[in-house]
């Protein structure tokens, strides 16, 4: 199990450091107290308290920040699992949504920005905004408090670690956190079996001849979950293409896209695809004589679950766990 305490997840973000100290303002008690002699009786007007509001002061990429310490009212760019996971009030998203995310009800439920620019995010009143983007802490640090996360600067684990500290939701990041870390580890157990030794897998997605061919990925659709966590082999000649054109992800001609196959195959069916209809490749004479085709070694997935394949935040990431391990357990039955 790769199991992490919330402590070491600052490490990877450039010695970034949490100050958790709660530096808000404190409620103060103003006190006038005015006696007025009328006859035998005396007026006292009582003290009055101002209201507290709580802040915690956040490292960053853009310096120290200061952020409630409770947060209301989030909106954010990107990274909308991560925000969801730990059970802020999300008002409001940027980004694309797709009925197979894990958590599109939740989407749904609260409000799609469609031009993030300042007007439309002010209009929604946040008190914290969590972006990966550099240029949006100038922009909009006047309306709420910007926490930026370069996409990159953290692990998918590390950076909900992060943001569970910031907003005051540790124990829930935590939790989160250790459901990914238990799959992750009996994942594991049976992908790297004796079933499975010596076996690579490929992410491939038909675009079409006209298109791109067949795309290849190591990162998005599924990427990071099947390498860098799972820690699945890609085959010999995708990495050797890797290293030659530095790309992490291509479209290859229907000609040569056989060569860098491996033993297992996730095959991605278009988001716009009608469903269970076959791609181009998949009607071609090369597509039934693919190795992975013959011993019946393909996860084809559909265009309901372009989604779930689309984020790598930690609860997608768990979600797609669940599905691969089914899927390849149904197929090597």
């Amino acid at each position: 199990m790769m199991k992490k305490s919330s402590k070491q997840i600052l490490t990877a973000f450039l010695g970034m450091t949490m100050l958790l100290a709660v530096t808000g303002c404190q409620s103060t008690k103003q006190a006038s107290q005015t006696s007025t002699q009328a006859g035998t009786g005396t007026e006292t007007e009582q003290p009055t308290q101002s209201e507290a509001k709580e802040t915690r002061r956040v490292q960053t990429v853009k310096g120290e920040i200061e952020v409630p310490s409770d947060p209301k009212r989030v909106i954010v760019n990107w990274y909308v699992g991560d925000v969801v996971a730990l059970d802020l009030n999300l008002v409001g998203y940027y980004g694309w949504e797709h009925e197979g995310m894990p958590y599109y009800d939740k989407m749904m439920a609260t409000t799609k920005i469609q031009n993030w620019e300042q007007e439309e995010v002010m209009a929604l009143e946040p008190d914290l905004i969590v972006t990966y983007s550099d240029e949006d802490y100038d922009k909009f640090k006047s309306i709420a408090p910007v926490i930026v996360i370069p996409e990159g600067d953290l692990s998918s684990i590390d950076r909900v670690l992060f943001l569970g500290e910031a907003t005051g939701t540790k124990e829930k990041a935590q939790s989160v956190v250790d459901t990914f870390e238990t799959k992750l580890a009996a994942a594991k157990e049976t992908l790297h079996s004796d079933k499975f030794k010596d076996k690579t897998f490929s992410i491939n997605e038909d675009w079409g001849s006209g298109s791109y061919g067949i795309f290849y990925e190591t990162e998005s659709r599924g990427g990071t979950l099947v390498y860098k966590y799972l820690g699945l082999k890609k085959p010999e000649k995708l990495e050797q293409l890797i290293k030659e054109k530095g790309e992490n992800r291509e479209g290859l001609s229907y000609e040569v896209a056989a060569n860098y196959f491996g033993d297992y195959m996730l095959w991605f069916h278009p988001y716009d695809s009608a469903e269970g209809e076959p791609s181009e490749y998949e009607k071609s004479d090369i597509w039934k004589s693919l190795p992975a085709v013959v011993n019946n070694q393909v996860v084809s997935i559909p265009s309901s679950k372009s989604g779930l394949f689309y984020y790598s935040d930690v609860l997608s990431l768990t979600a797609q766990m669940d599905y691969i391990v089914d899927a390849i357990n149904s197929i090597t039955k």
